[in-house]
């Protein structure tokens, strides 16, 4: 009877905490703080007579810097590849020499960027973008 009891209230408590008001500071939706928006007009190139990849994107007005992640498949494991804080330019630009060029034959890397800023000591990122490549 008293494991009964036990289970009772041990299921009671997690119903009636499963009601209360949690508060995230990093929880957008409740906390009135706005996360980055995404970035856009992201173009990749292969640059300088094969060198190095040159990547440019559309400034994040709301942004302190940027995730950059790339991966050798559009939907493969995208690994972040570089942080850089966000400049005063219209146009972002990162360079990738860490590749192979001219690539193998069929191979591409692939792209994903994501802006971010510093709430509370912790970095909030906004949503990745698609994953871009050269044309």
């Amino acid at each position: 009877m008293r494991k009964r009891s036990l289970i009772i209230i041990a299921l009671i408590s997690i119903v009636l905490s499963c009601s209360l008001e949690h508060s995230n500071p990093l929880d957008p939706s409740n906390s009135g703080i706005e996360p980055p928006t995404k970035v856009t007009g992201i173009v990749i190139d292969i640059a300088n007579n094969n060198e190095y990849i040159q990547i440019n994107w559309d400034n994040v007005g709301n942004a302190e810097g940027y995730f950059i992640y790339r991966s050798e498949y559009i939907d493969g494991f995208y690994k972040r590849i570089h942080q850089k804080p966000a400049s005063q330019d219209s146009i972002e630009t990162y360079e990738d020499y860490d590749v192979t060029l001219p690539p193998p034959e069929g191979t591409h890397y692939w792209y994903k960027m994501s802006a971010y800023k510093f709430v509370n000591g912790d970095t909030l990122e906004g949503y990745r973008s698609e994953p871009k490549t050269w044309n």
